[in-house]
């Protein structure tokens, strides 16, 4: 497995994370993600996941003028969208402590 097929449900994760109480669009989502370590990601991989998030009725929207073109579409979580941050967060948890304590057990060879 790459680290593509890895990143792909964690990311969406993180991006929900970003954009907690933090009104953001979509290139500097990306600026974020990559300053944290996500070095190959571009707005191709995480336009797809906004229009879907948004569908979803995750975030709170807001068109903002931009000096440089268009105006900008920026996002931030709703009440919705907090609620599937923090049952992100609490699968991820539960998901890490198996991993470790597989990867623990089997590296200290009391599997």
């Amino acid at each position: 497995m790459n680290q593509t097929q890895m990143i792909k449900g964690i990311l969406e994760g993180c991006v929900l994370q970003i954009l907690n109480n933090h009104l953001c669009y979509s290139q500097e989502i990306v600026e974020l993600l990559r300053k944290r370590g996500f070095v190959n990601i571009s707005e191709g991989t995480l336009f797809p996941m906004l229009l879907r998030l948004d569908k979803e009725g995750l975030f709170e929207t807001e068109h903002v003028p931009s000096s440089l073109g268009p105006k900008r579409k920026y996002y931030v979580l709703n009440e919705k969208g907090k609620e599937e941050l923090n049952q992100f967060i609490s699968e991820w948890n539960n998901l890490k402590i198996i991993v470790d304590n597989i990867f623990d057990k089997e590296v200290s060879g009391n599997g």
